[in-house]
Parts: structure tokens; sequence; C-alpha cells
């Protein structure tokens, strides 16, 4: 059925005229409620919707130099919408103070008149008391009783005098204000620095097209331009420099003193990154690894004969994008694990892009030079042609032949890191609070948030008060990578904290504060910007899911998501994978995602806006399991990421409708038509292809174009009621509730078949 004017209206909630007024704003010729809509009518008004930034009716005030200021119909530049405001304000000024001065006069005649009046009544008393003795005569200073009077009376009105015109002035005119106007912030926040009621900012987005509640957050751009149509000056407030300002705040005095090196291990996905570095260790944790991958970023100091190193493992798989460019950004030196029988991948050529990137050195480690059809040659050209020479063909990148397994050309490997390390000259402040980065972390069950902290600068103790992200905290416990307790750790040490209220992103940076209030602050400044941000970001998706529904019909299907893991950095890179899984046919969505066991909320949230739970290392709590066995809600745990990307894909697939084919089983032609009492219409035919079966639809065609689709009401064959007519025989039908059948029409029998969609 076709969209007319009248039902796109009722779809948007807006009169069927203001939905013709925007259609002609958009360019188009709509002009009545009976006028159809195409789809490409649809995508010119919210293409227009989406690009209006100003309403061109209404009153209009940018920002810049040379931009012009449009008030009912009359347009000024800025510097003269200025002048003639401050001209207008002198005006008003003016005519005040004369106002004051004709008051202040009348007001000295009425105490001069009330003066006089009340002599001669003095006067009159006088002269009818003559029984009593007289009186001496009171003598009144009228300039000193008008004097005093007047004096009180400005006392008393204190706003009307000469010298105090500025406080006599109506609020009629807003006062131009400079107003800061950060990255993002909320519709009632807005209000509150202009001084305005909400729904004044509320009714201006409108006029810039913007529908917004007093509760929505705003982008920068939009909250300018509402500041700058109410008659204040917007100025765009940079965020960094809260950060930079809060950064600055520790200063280190005295000499830096030399600090061990910090190596991240990078490489594909198998190549023996945490075989390596187990044998380094000398302990056993790739045997402990799910799947035999790393899936999380794990962090080790390791006393090695060439001195202390801190380690960094990385994970290989193609979902740890954002861990291998976090690791490549905090570490000295990149070691690049090649598997000599596997060569150059796809996240070997990543962590190459990463490692340049953050400027860092990079010695590689040709791995498995045991194997059968290990080739060092093959990887040094392939490296070669990344633009990582060798140094023994006269480049600049170490590269050492090794055995992870079994540690053959593992002290070169460290004898070269060691002397990258002494080239670079690491140098680090000792003495002050500590500053660094967090590697990754964890909610844990017992021990609460747990955080493992990359020491950059100064010294961290036990009992530090210490702000990172939104997270805050006093130490409690500093535990080394041997799981030793520890009461300080200086630059470049691996350690794990316990004691911040909650779990901090990984990546984020820490440092010390040196007082709560600070540190409340700091915390409840980040918090409050992420929370704009992700009522921004849900603004967004939710606009572009409405435009998307407009312009065309929408048959995406939609997969919601509850993600639980065990790190914060495992999740950060399952969100992300999961994200990319969408395509044309569905969608995934995350709604909501973090760190910790699956708990009741989490179960409850499932239920109301049914979503499917993914637990990574995780399980559910027993008030959970009990809603999730109860309501039936689908719940997973995974111990690998690639596993549970399969289990997405095949729950997207469900989520899609079968496609519906048709395959043509016979055609009969038809010879003549008969008129039969009993049955109607009967068409004599021959069957041409095929075979016709009595259980299947059948289509009418005539000169080959469809003129009517339904069923056989019966099919015989000389006299006898049959279910299926051969390829070469004569038959008779009729077809239901059809009396238009004609000599030389064709009859199609055809079957419909139901098959599954694929990602």
């Amino acid at each position: 059925m076709a969209l007319t004017v009248k039902d796109f209206a009722k779809t948007l909630k807006i009169s069927d005229a203001a939905l013709i007024e925007r259609m002609k704003n958009a360019g188009l010729s709509h002009s009545k409620s009976s006028d159809e809509i195409t789809a490409s009518d649809k995508q010119a008004l919210l293409k227009s919707l989406k690009g209006a930034k100003a309403s061109p009716a209404s009153k209009s005030v940018t920002s810049g130099s040379g931009v012009t200021v449009t008030s009912k119909g009359k347009s000024v530049k800025d510097g003269e919408a200025v002048k003639s405001y401050s001209d207008n304000i002198e005006a008003k000024r003016a005519a005040a103070s004369e106002q004051l001065k004709e008051q202040q006069k009348r007001r000295e005649d009425q105490l001069k008149e009330s003066a006089r009046l009340k002599q001669e009544e003095i006067k009159k008393r006088d002269k009818f008391k003559k029984t009593e003795p007289e009186k001496p005569a009171i003598k009144v200073n009228v300039k000193d009783q008008l004097s005093s009077a007047v004096n009180a009376y400005k006392r008393r009105e204190g706003s009307f005098s000469q010298d105090s015109k500025h406080k006599f002035e109506a609020p009629t005119e807003v006062i131009k204000r400079d107003i800061e106007v950060p990255s993002t912030i909320q519709v009632g926040e807005l209000a509150k620095l202009m001084a305005v009621k909400g729904n004044i900012v509320v009714k201006n987005l409108m006029g810039l097209g913007v529908v917004a509640t007093i509760n929505d957050v705003i982008d920068q751009e939009t909250a300018i331009l509402v500041v700058e149509e109410i008659g204040h000056s917007g100025i765009a407030l940079k965020e960094e420099n809260f950060e930079e300002d809060l950064a600055n705040l520790i200063t280190y005095e005295g000499e830096q003193k030399s600090r061990s090196p910090v190596i991240t291990v990078m490489g594909h996905v198998d190549h023996g990154k945490t075989t390596l570095l187990d044998f380094i260790r000398e302990t056993k944790v790739v045997d402990g690894e799910a799947g035999g991958i790393t899936q999380h970023i794990g962090a080790y100091e390791v006393e090695t004969s060439k001195g202390k190193i801190t380690f960094i493992d990385t994970p290989g798989h193609a979902a740890f994008s954002s861990m291998r460019a976090r690791g490549a950004n905090t570490t000295d030196i990149v070691i690049l694990v090649v598997a000599a029988n596997d060569g150059i991948k796809p996240q070997t050529e990543e962590a190459i892009n990463h490692a340049k990137a953050a400027g860092v050195s990079i010695v590689v480690a040709i791995n498995k030079i045991d194997l059968d059809g290990a080739d060092v040659d093959k990887v040094k050209g392939d490296l070669a042609a990344k633009d990582l020479a060798p140094e023994d063909w006269g480049g600049t990148t170490q590269m050492i032949p090794v055995s992870a397994l079994k540690g053959t050309g593992v002290d070169k490997l460290l004898e070269s890191v060691s002397l990258e390390a002494e080239l670079l000259e690491l140098k680090a402040h000792y003495d002050g609070p500590a500053q660094g980065v967090v590697i990754e972390s964890e909610l844990d069950k017992f021990r609460g948030s747990v955080a493992t902290f990359l020491i950059q600068n100064g010294t961290l103790k036990v009992g530090d008060l210490v702000a990172s992200g939104n997270s805050v905290g006093k130490i409690k416990s500093i535990i080394n990578s041997d799981g030793t307790k520890i009461k300080s750790a200086g630059p470049s040490a691996a350690i794990e904290v316990l004691g911040l209220n909650n779990v901090p992103n990984a990546g984020d940076q820490f440092q010390v504060v040196s007082n709560d209030k600070q540190a409340r602050e700091i915390a409840e400044y980040r918090i409050s910007k992420e929370k704009e941000k992700k009522l921004l970001k849900q603004k967004d998706e939710s606009a572009g899911d409405l435009f998307e529904t407009l312009g065309q019909e929408s048959t995406k299907k939609t997969l919601n998501i509850i993600v639980k893991t065990d790190v914060g950095g495992t999740c950060e890179a399952i969100t992300a994978s999961l994200h990319d899984l969408s395509n044309d046919l569905a969608k995934v969505k995350i709604v909501s995602s973090g760190v910790g066991g699956i708990s009741e909320s989490d179960a409850n949230l499932a239920l109301a806006v049914d979503s499917i739970i993914l637990g990574f290392n995780v399980r559910a709590d027993n008030a959970a399991k009990k809603i999730i066995e109860d309501e039936s809600i689908p719940l997973s745990y995974h111990s690998i990421i690639y596993e549970l990307l399969d289990d997405v894909k095949s729950r997207m697939t469900g989520l899609l409708d079968p496609i519906i084919k048709e395959e043509i089983v016979g055609t009969a032609e038809v010879l003549e038509v008969f008129n039969s009492p009993k049955f109607g219409q009967i068409a004599g035919c021959n069957v041409i292809e095929g075979t016709v079966l009595r259980n299947k639809p059948v289509r009418v065609l005539r000169d080959e174009i469809v003129i009517f689709e339904g069923e056989l009401d019966s099919l015989r064959r000389f006299k006898e009621d049959v279910n299926e007519v051969k390829n070469g025989s004569e038959c008779g039908m009729g077809i239901k509730n059809y009396k238009d059948i004609k000599q030389g029409d064709k009859i199609e029998v055809y079957d419909r078949k139901e098959e599954s969609q694929s990602m």
C-alpha cells in the first residue's frame, strides 16, 4: 500500500501541515495530505532534517567574524548587533536616571507642602488656646527637615540613587556572557550556565531542528549554536585542559636514575610468544592458557643474567588489536616473535605497525627453528620487505633465531635486548609520587578490584591515595609478579594492587593524589564525562536507527548481548569483535558489558531487554542462576574467544528469516475450455513440462504474464480424479475461485521451499 503524507505524519507524530512544510523546505513538491511519498522522498526529507542546523524563519545567531545575526527578518553583522544591544542598554539607563530625578523632585515637593501645612496647623492651635500660657514658638527648619527626609528615603530606596544606576535595570534584556561549553553537555546543565529556564533551551533546540529533553546530552557544536541563539557568546572548552592540569600536579625534584627496560612480546597467534616468556621465567604459564593462546595481557618482572627486565605478553588473536596497541605504547622495546615455519601473518604486520607508531625499538625473535619447514632466511627477507632489515644484511634490526621450547638462542636474545636498552639510556624519577598505566584489571570475588600497574615514574607505597580513570582508593596491598607482598615499588615495576573502589579500564593512567577531596573531584569529573559520552552515543545510535527505519523498510534483526568477563582487556576485545560481526542482515547490540561474575541484576536486565548472556571465564551466582533457569534466558560460558564469536555467529544466523525459494514442477497448456454444471469452468490441458500436482499452488499465465495465483479445485484424467499428471498427458483442471480461463493460457504448478540464511 502506498505511503501518503498523512500516514508519514502519523509515524513522525506531527501534523500534516507541519510535514508538508518540512517537505517543501527539503525541495519536495508535496502539497496535500493524500500525496504519495516514495523512498527517495523519505531520503531527501531525512537528509534535510539531519543536516538542518538553523531554522530559516526564526532568529539565528552564530559565532565567528563576519557571521550574520538574523532577527525577525532583519539582518545585521555581529559588531552591529552588539553595538545596537549596548546602545539600547544605555538608552534605558538614561531613561531610568531621568525617572529617578523626577521621583525625587516630586518627593521633595510633597515634603515641603507637608511642612507648610503643619506650620499652619500649629498657628491655628495657638490662636484658639488663649486660656493657656503661651509657649515658645516651635522653630522648624524646613531645609534640615527636607534634607533628613530625603536621606531617609535614599536609605530605604538605595536602588534609586544616582550613584547606583547600574542596579536599576529591569531584567528585560539578556546580559551577554561568555559561556564555556564542554565537548558534551546536558541540556539542563547548559540552561544553568546561561541562567535561563530549561524550556527556553529546549525551544531553541527545536528551532535548530534538534529534538531533545532537558535530560538529554548534546554535542559541543549544537550547544554553542544554542548559546549564541539566546544571546550569549559560546566558547569551546578544551577537555584536555583538565587532564593536563591533573598531570601537572605531580612534580619531581632531583636527578633521574637508570631504570630497567619494559619489553613487550608481540606477534601472531601461536607463534610462541608465551612459550618464549615461559622459558625466560622458568614457569609453565602457557599450559594454563585456554586453547593455548593468551587471552589477556600478562606483566612479569624477570631477573636475568643481564639484569631485571619487565616483560609484557600480549595476545596474538585478531580480536586483541587494541591490547597490542596498548602494549606497544607502554613499552621501551618490542620483541617481535615470528615462527620460522609460518612466516609473517596478519597479526605480525599489525604488531610491526603498532611498534612503529609508538616509536619503539624492535628486536625480532625468529622462533621454532627446530621444526621441519623452518626457513630463517625467508623470514628475514619477508621482514626486510616490511622495512625491518636484518643487521647481517646491512640493516639495523637485530634478528635472533631461537627455539622457545628448547631454549636455543634465548641467551643471545636477552643480550640483544640489554644492548638495545643500554643504547636507549632509560631513566626515571624514583623519589616522588607514583604515576603510570593500568596494564590489566579484574574483579576478584574475594579480593575485590584488582589492577595491574606499570609504574613509569615515582614510587608507589602501601597507603598511597590513587586515582585511575573513574576509580579511586587507598592502596591496601602491593603484590609483585612472584606473588610476594611488598611495601613499595619503583619505576618499571609491574605489580598488582588492591584497594580501588571499582575496576579501572585497562589503558587508564594512574597517579597518586594528595587528599580524598582531590581524588573524589577527579573521579566525579571523569564519571560525569563518561556518562555524557554514553548518553550521547545512545542518542546517536537511536537517531541512526530512526533514520534507517524511516529511510527504508527495516528488515535487519538485532541480537542483544550482555558480556561479562574476568578482566577488563578481554572485555574490551570481545565487545569490539562482537560489533564487527554486524552486517546488512543482522546486527549485534551490546546491552551491557563489564568485569566480574554474572549477577542477579545482569539476569534481570537480560529478561527485560530479551538479551543473551555471554560469560567469559566467569560464572553466574546462585541468584542469577535461578532467574536464568526459571525464565529460560540464553546463557553460554566460554574460555576461548574464537569459540565465543562462533557461538554468536550461529545465534545471529538463527535470527534470520528463512529464504523462500520457488521451484516450477510442471506446466500445462489450455487447449479447450468447458463449462460443467457440477464443477463449473474446466480447462482441458496438455502437460508440456514436468508433472502437474494437485496439492501444489498454481499460476495462470496469459501471454507469459501472471494474471492469477491460487490452487487447483480438481484434477481429472479422463473421468477419474488423480493427484498428478505427467509430461505429455492430457487432463482436466478446475481452478478454485477463478472463472476466466481461456484457450491458450498456461497453468504453472510450483512448489515453495524454505532455506535458512547464513551469515
